[in-house]
């Protein structure tokens, strides 16, 4: 028996296509919020505001581009595509999108605290810029860099798993099987 894979309705197709798509908009993420540090490294503010400010950034870049992406590529089995354009619709996503922005804000101040703690240096502070000059290509062996990678990634996955259930399961609905008679 040959069975032809449906590409638009196949949910590991989907999910693939939703990893690029978290992936790509995360590296726009991470560089958005690595050049506002660096914008911000000699300013006079609150280390816990330059986190805010830059997670923000990074993530109205990456929701930007999340939206793009998974409206015209992602999401390819959905009940009235047209309405995926619509300003309710455009509303709500960016709405899930903030919500996942505040969980997202939440979890990196969580691991700045403890990192803090730990390692007597806010993560918030860093800049792979400034790691590079302090230490050349070492940076990497650094514990700074890998707390901060790795709370990037907390951050990161929080949201991203945030947005896959409302988007899969409220925004981009599949449309509703009809029953096959055999």
């Amino acid at each position: 028996m040959n069975k032809t894979i449906d590409k638009k309705k196949n949910i590991w197709y989907e999910l693939l296509r939703f990893c690029i798509t978290g992936l790509v908009s995360a590296l726009f993420d991470y560089l958005t919020c690595q050049l506002i540090i660096l914008a911000f490294s000699n300013a006079n503010i609150n280390q816990y505001a330059i986190t805010a400010i830059s997670t923000a950034g990074g993530f109205i870049i990456g929701v930007i581009i999340n939206y793009l992406m998974s409206t015209f590529w992602v999401y390819q089995n959905v009940d009235k595509k047209t309405k995926t354009k619509t300003p309710l619709f455009i509303f709500l996503f960016v709405l899930f999108s903030f919500l996942a922005m505040v969980i997202s804000i939440l979890v990196m101040l969580l691991c700045d605290l403890v990192v803090e703690s730990s390692f007597g240096q806010s993560i918030s502070e860093l800049s792979i810029i400034d790691l590079f000059k302090d230490y050349g290509w070492n940076f990497i062996a650094q514990g700074i860099f890998w707390s901060y990678a790795i709370s990037f990634v907390l951050k990161t996955l929080a949201g991203l798993i945030f947005n896959y259930f409302t988007r899969k399961y409220i925004l981009y609905k599949a449309p509703k099987e009809e029953k096959q008679e055999n």
